[in-house]
């Protein structure tokens, strides 16, 4: 039997647009890293059509998202590349926010309701002791009830959890009062909780509450999925890990970078990937004049550490400086 041309491509699982690195918050925790203090780059609408138009000739698309910073600080043009979106038949299109537009009942409804008319279909809010440092409670509650009154799909209450989910810690104590409470209250709600990884500002402001490890050396192996992240600046990255580009697509056509890349043969995610991992690109970085650490919170933290220093010595890899310091 002949295969249709949809059956003889290959899947993208999750394709990620990041709108700006701005955010309303600071968060401790952010990996990416978000602030009101990042530059005031964002995706522009022609660059997403053209990333779709070529991508989906090219591949199929089982989910596409946006991401931040918080992706609805951009909500004119956030509600406009979802509109894009839906012309391509993606059938999951969604983003995680922090609630922070559910200032009063009339601003959360208005907002919701163009992100469902759109074709928005999931959508996960961050909810933890980090983000409710900035965020009221009350806020996300009327953003929450907002998005299933007006009968968006699917529903999240997304939880970053420092060390593991039984560690007690202030954190873990915050993040699972409010957890219980929303997931009590919005019962419609899937709930998820995933573990901390220590990059970005968290290895700056949260190594003190991990017992730090000597050298790990697991095995880095997401990038064996197809994921794939595009930032304003035309970086692709894998969708699970920042920073460590795969090309760019001001420079190159999407899908031509992603039928090119062999995380095997990468130059960073090579070593990471490889028998030792991170400690691969610990070797690199001491051989060029790093000074490692007494210790390290996890494989990430050491991963993230190293990569920072050999940014001068990897242009176009270790790319954007937004995601450095």
């Amino acid at each position: 039997m002949k295969l249709s041309i949809d059956q003889n491509k290959k899947r993208i699982f999750f394709l990620t647009f990041l709108i700006s690195y701005k955010c309303t918050n600071e968060c401790k925790h952010c990996a990416i890293p978000g602030s009101p203090n990042q530059d005031d780059i964002s995706m522009e609408l022609g660059d997403v059509k053209r990333y779709l138009d070529d991508i989906t000739s090219n591949y199929i698309v089982d989910e596409v998202g946006f991401f931040g910073g918080e992706p609805l600080l951009n909500f004119n043009l956030l509600v406009s590349l979802i509109e894009e979106v839906k012309k391509f038949n993606i059938p999951k299109i969604g983003l995680p926010t922090n609630g922070y537009w559910g200032k009063n009942d009339l601003t959360a409804k208005k907002y919701a309701l163009k992100l469902k008319e759109a074709g928005l279909n999931q959508i996960g809010f961050s909810v933890d002791a980090f983000h409710q440092e900035f965020i009221p409670l009350d806020v996300v509650r009327r953003a929450i009830k907002a998005a299933h009154e007006v009968g968006i799909e699917w529903i999240g209450l997304v939880s970053q959890i420092l060390g593991p989910e039984n560690e007690n810690n202030q954190f873990n104590e915050q993040t699972k009062n409010i957890t219980d409470i929303l997931s009590k209250e919005f019962e419609f709600c899937e709930v998820i909780k995933s573990e901390l990884q220590v990059r970005g500002r968290a290895a700056n402001q949260l190594t003190e509450y991990f017992p730090m490890m000597t050298i790990p050396s697991d095995r880095c192996l997401i990038f064996k999925v197809p994921m794939f992240m595009i930032d304003p600046n035309g970086w692709v990255f894998h969708q699970l890990c920042h920073g460590i580009c795969i090309g760019n697509a001001n420079t190159n056509s999407l899908s031509e970078i992603i039928s090119d890349f062999n995380y095997r043969k990468h130059p960073i995610i090579g070593k990471l990937v490889a028998k030792g991992g991170p400690k691969n690109l610990l070797d690199i970085a001491i051989e060029k004049g790093y000074e490692p650490l007494n210790g390290y919170a996890d494989k990430c933290h050491l991963c993230f550490s190293a990569r920072n220093f050999l940014r001068p010595f990897y242009p176009n890899i270790l790319e954007p400086s937004n995601l450095y310091f």
